[in-house]
């Protein structure tokens, strides 16, 4: 009965251990040894129960019985747990054999599996890389495209650049013309400006002149208004008068200016010869004179019709666009200008400045001549407008 009892321990121990298969060697071999462990005490604790029972049991004669009774279980205990070694050894043997040769069919297995799939991935991967990669003549051919592409492309930037460049200087030259051009305008815009400013004040700074006849040369024959004087061409007989110029063709407005800002004009028609001008208070009078501003004379002539100049010593040719038939006279003491202007066009003809040392005590006077008695003389007069 122990026996069959050790046996169905042995069974349900192979079980148990064949359930485990799939758990590691050294797993099994520990829960093993410790089931052997289990089983060794429970055999130890039925011998100790046996002993003690045994006397209870025994005659007098019987002494040997139970002795040897004893020893028999003894034996009979040691050769079941030798047994049950035995076998658990063989069972784990066999364990480990399953274990094993599971573990290298699936081995192999995975090995299979490997080896089955990874060419087919690499015959895939090889037909994709061929199919991607072009041949070499096509690749060279490309190659050969993408270089005339890129020739293409540089010389379309260097024609950009150069139309770039070509542009921005089309547009220097024509900002430069249209700056000029502008600039030109505005000046002219500017001058018209000035000179309608200028005409503006001149109007408003405009004086009555009238001439003196007690000044007047014997040939000179100013008009009873005193606005205009003609040469007669003959010496006539005038009063003599202390103011009076005797030997030059001479004549000088009634009006003396010492200070402030005074405006006239004169139409000197179609006259070959004029001059006209200012003088100072203390010009000499009577005989032969040279004009000019050191013996206090400031003036511009017309000289036979041909010359322009400024009564200068010497004389200075003076360049004049077109042939004045009104001259207008600016005369600015304080300023200590005086300024002649060609009415028709509104042009500067020129400006006379008087000297540092000139005294602004001593008046001026309005100035005109019809040249030198020398010559014929020309009937048209000389108009104060």
């Amino acid at each position: 009965m122990r026996y069959q009892q050790l046996s169905n321990c042995c069974s349900f121990t192979e079980r148990k251990v064949l359930v485990q298969t799939r758990r590691t060697p050294e797993s099994i071999q520990k829960d093993v040894e410790r089931l052997c462990s289990v089983k060794t005490a429970e055999q130890t604790e039925k011998k100790s129960g046996a002993s003690s029972a045994a006397p209870q049991l025994a005659v007098p004669d019987g002494k040997k019985t139970t002795s040897h009774a004893g020893r028999t279980m003894d034996i009979s205990t040691t050769r079941a747990l030798e047994s049950m070694q035995e076998e658990v050894e063989r069972i784990l043997r066999r364990t480990m054999d399953i274990s094993t040769t599971r573990a290298l069919e699936s081995m192999r297995e995975e090995v299979e599996r490997i080896l089955s799939e990874k060419p087919a991935q690499l015959q895939s991967q090889l037909e994709v890389a061929q199919h991607a990669t072009p041949p070499l003549e096509e690749l060279t051919n490309t190659q050969t495209s993408l270089q005339a592409i890129s020739e293409k492309v540089q010389s379309l930037m260097t024609s950009l650049q150069n139309a770039e460049a070509s542009r921005k200087q089309d547009l220097e030259i024509l900002r430069a013309d249209i700056v000029g051009q502008i600039t030109k305008e505005l000046e002219a815009a500017m001058r018209s400006l000035t000179n309608e400013s200028l005409w503006e004040m001149y109007s408003k700074l405009a004086v009555d002149v009238t001439l003196d006849a007690d000044t007047a040369h014997p040939r000179l024959q100013v008009s009873e208004d005193g606005k205009s004087v003609t040469d007669t061409g003959a010496t006539r007989r005038v009063p003599v008068k202390e103011e009076r110029f005797d030997c030059q063709a001479f004549v000088l407005a009634k009006e003396a200016y010492a200070s402030g800002r005074l405006y006239w004009e004169v139409d000197v028609g179609k006259r070959r010869n004029w001059i006209l001008g200012v003088a100072q208070e203390t010009v000499t009078r009577k005989g032969k004179v040279v004009l000019s501003p050191q013996n206090g004379f400031w003036a511009i002539a017309l000289a036979d019709g041909q010359e322009y100049g400024v009564h200068m010593d010497p004389w200075t040719h003076l360049t004049v666009s077109g042939r004045p038939q009104n001259v207008g006279i600016f005369l600015d003491i304080s300023a200590k200008n005086l300024s002649f202007y060609n009415v028709q066009q509104k042009k500067a003809l020129y400006t006379l400045t008087f000297d540092s040392d000139h005294s602004q005590e001593v008046k001026l006077f309005p100035f005109f001549s019809t040249c030198s008695t020398a010559i014929k003389a020309d009937t048209e007069p000389l108009q104060i407008a």
